[in-house]
């Protein structure tokens, strides 16, 4: 199970750089509103990550344990980026809709990359 978390942060970690590169070449050319959705999906990274160590505390060792702490979190935490969604869409908010999308988007990549692994 450790080596598998452990690959799992080094996903994130290759990832969450590699959107910094994004954010760091639209602030360089200017477009600063831009990098607003990458600046959202970096943070995911590391709400992730306290969900990865959360559930691997919880679970004491035990994979399936990890495995069903983690979905249970990796539900009701997006459940709330969902919700703020559908809210801008009523809004006609077109920055707070591409924001959200950015962060869900991450987050089932992530997850996506958990159930790869375990």
């Amino acid at each position: 199970m450790d080596s598998k978390i452990k690959e799992l942060k080094e996903y994130m970690e290759q990832s969450r750089s590699c959107v910094q590169d994004k954010i760091d070449e639209l602030v360089n050319d200017g477009r600063s509103d831009e990098a607003r959705a990458y600046r959202a999906s970096f943070n995911i990274f590391e709400v992730f990550t306290a969900l990865i160590d959360t559930s691997a505390k919880i679970s004491g060792g035990d994979v399936d344990r990890f495995k069903t702490e983690f979905h249970k979190l990796a539900e009701k935490i997006p459940s709330g980026w969902r919700r703020s969604l559908e809210e801008a869409k009523q809004h006609d908010d077109p920055e707070k809709v591409m924001i959200e999308e950015a962060k869900l988007k991450t987050a089932d990549e992530i997850i996506s990359k958990f159930d790869e692994l375990f």
